[in-house]
């Protein structure tokens, strides 16, 4: 069951909270009925033991003697406030517990969404920005939630029956009340506007710091080496500074509004007083009347004063909920097939037919790229740097589609397949490995279907890097540091060809695998790839023109296009563009 929440304007499976909202409502119902009959024992005690008034007929119930009266109606005070207090805190406890369920499926939900998205959409938006979305705000919006929510749910049922009761007790009274309420209104969609706007203006300079942080930490060894720590700390601390002033200026606003309200309220609650208290002097009602009415009246606007009290809140959370609805609103993933196929066999065959491809904002990158790789076979694709090579690794991942032309996977158009199975079929490594777990075997296991210490060593010994990993200071179990910081390239990688092992892909993508090493890791390396690519077909990109002479074919792109194709002797042969490479690299191997 899906509803709409209208305090945030967010769409939620709401099952999950059912009973507690029904719960939370019921209580609050209970609760404004107590309120509503709160301050008749009080006119009781002034119109009918204080003064001459005779018992309501549908009172006469209670003991006629003063003193018995008063007593029997001092305990029915006391409990209608000990029942008030307890259907209070159980209304505000379960309406808070259901708020936060919301938010933290809210917060899932656009994690997920995040995780679906396309590299592009990375490229246009600051990671530190849309860790501030999925932390700072979803909380902000939690903290709007669990303090509006059960405000809003039990006042509401409150004014309405105090409207009511007022109505019935004196008209004129009534409408004095409603008078107020505009020049209220106003004032609160006023100010509410103007604090959510201070406070959108906060939440984007919080989120600009916390990507100034996010992107100097992860290159401090850069800025460290740069001797810019100083102009970095200056960025973020004028990025902090904006979110401070914008927070501030909330704040200032805030303590403008809620004074303004009580005057406001307590202005109207002197007039009706001041009206009342003639109409008991002139006969026309009684001081218990008058009680009841100032009673009501004072309640009515508990909702608003408390609002205004929270109204800084609510600003930082709708801010939030904008920001947190921006991102869930936009939709950069890879489209998805109403009926994704799974093919039952799986042989590896990639092709690429006629492809084009730009990335947004820049001119065509590929153009017409015809390239076919079979199953079974080893293939290597070489150019200078920018000529498109890795692009079309991106390609048969679909982390982006081409602008024309299709990518096959065994004869099937990728997109027409299930995404998340064709990437199963695909072993994936990258030039820059990332670890993502806390220790090396689990990295190995990581996205395949291994689930122990034992079979991430196996996998390992498969694919020959068993011991460059086992001579670690604590082997298998060994923590790799924040994104893999605590090894060495070469171990890295070694970690990243165990775990494509793992996985078992037909299909093996490798992207510059070797850049970076010293010639005693690249020997270890690239006879574990050499295994890793054994009964598999394989594509890789690469620079390391020494790496390629025995594999089944080779394709030399320049610019976006394909301009030889062959295996390494016939392309050495016809003194073409890869034998000026291939001299180029021996030349430099030479030297070193």
């Amino acid at each position: 069951m899906t509803r709409r929440l209208g305090l945030m304007s967010w769409e939620l499976d709401l099952a999950s909270v059912r009973a507690p909202l029904i719960g939370g409502l019921g209580f609050s119902l209970v609760r404004a009925a107590l309120q509503w009959l709160a301050p008749v024992p009080l006119k009781v005690i002034f119109d009918s033991v204080l003064g001459t008034h005779q018992l309501p007929p549908e009172l006469r119930w209670l003991p006629s003697g003063r003193l018995p009266l008063l007593y029997s109606l001092c305990a029915l005070m006391v409990a209608i406030a000990a029942i008030l207090g307890v259907c209070s805190y159980a209304a505000a406890a379960l309406l808070a517990g259901a708020g936060q369920r919301v938010v933290v499926d809210l917060r899932c939900r656009l994690f997920s969404h995040l995780t679906r998205q396309s590299r592009r959409f990375y490229t246009t938006r600051p990671v530190g920005d849309l860790l501030a979305r999925l932390g700072g705000d979803a909380q902000a919006m939690q903290s709007a939630v669990v303090s509006v929510m059960p405000v809003v749910a039990e006042n509401t049922l409150t004014v309405v029956g105090m409207l009511v009761i007022m109505t019935i007790v004196d008209w004129q009274f009534s409408v004095l009340a409603l008078c107020v309420f505009p020049i209220l209104m106003v004032l609160v969609r006023h100010y509410l506007s103007t604090i959510r706007q201070a406070q959108r203006t906060a939440r984007r300079a919080e989120g600009a710091s916390t990507s100034t942080a996010q992107h100097v930490l992860v290159g401090l060894a850069v800025v460290q080496a740069s001797g810019a720590e100083c102009e970095e700390v200056e960025r973020y601390r004028t990025s902090a500074l904006e979110a401070l002033q914008a927070s501030r200026l909330a704040v200032l606003l805030q303590s403008r509004f809620t004074p303004l309200v009580t005057f406001v309220m307590t202005a109207s609650t002197t007039a009706v007083i001041l009206l009342g208290g003639r109409e008991v002097l002139s006969g026309r009602l009684t001081p218990g009347d008058l009680l009841l009415f100032s009673a009501y009246f004072r309640s009515m606007y508990t909702p608003i004063r408390q609002l205004a009290k929270l109204a800084g809140t609510m600003g930082r959370g709708q801010a939030s909920a904008e920001r947190v609805l921006e991102v869930l609103h936009t939709h950069d993933e890879p489209s998805t097939p109403e009926h994704p196929r799974r093919p039952s066999k799986v042989r590896g065959r990639l092709v690429f037919e006629s492809i084009s491809f730009s990335y947004p904002g820049r001119p065509s990158f590929l153009d017409k790229i015809d390239l076919a790789v079979e199953s079974g076979t080893r293939h290597a694709i070489v150019g200078a740097t920018g000529s498109g090579k890795s692009t079309l690794l991106r390609l048969a991942l679909r982390f982006a589609d081409p602008d024309s032309g299709s990518v096959s996977f065994d004869g099937a158009d990728v997109r027409s397949l299930d995404l998340q199975w064709l990437r199963r079929q695909i072993s994936f490594v990258p030039q820059e490995t990332v670890l993502l777990r806390p220790t090396v075997w689990e990295n190995i296991a990581y996205g395949s279907d291994l689930s122990s210490r034992a079979e991430a060593i196996t996998a390992a010994r498969a694919v020959g890097v068993h011991e460059v990993l086992a001579n670690l200071r604590d082997g298998y179990d060994s923590l790799v540091g924040e994104a893999g910081s605590a090894l060495s390239g070469g171990q890295r990688q070694c970690i990243a060809v165990a775990r494509a092992m793992a996985r078992g892909g037909r299909l093996i993508l490798l992207d510059e695998p070797t850049t970076g090493m010293d010639a005693a890791t690249q020997s270890v390396v690239g006879e574990a790839f050499a295994r890793l690519s054994e009964g598999r077909t394989t594509l890789m990109v690469t620079h390391h023109l020494l790496a390629v002479r025995d594999v089944d074919a080779i394709t030399v792109m320049d610019k976006g296009r394909v301009i030889e194709h062959g295996t390494h002797s016939d392309l050495v042969e016809s003194g073409s563009a890869y034998n000026t490479l291939h001299l180029a690299s021996t030349g430099a191997a030479s030297s070193d």
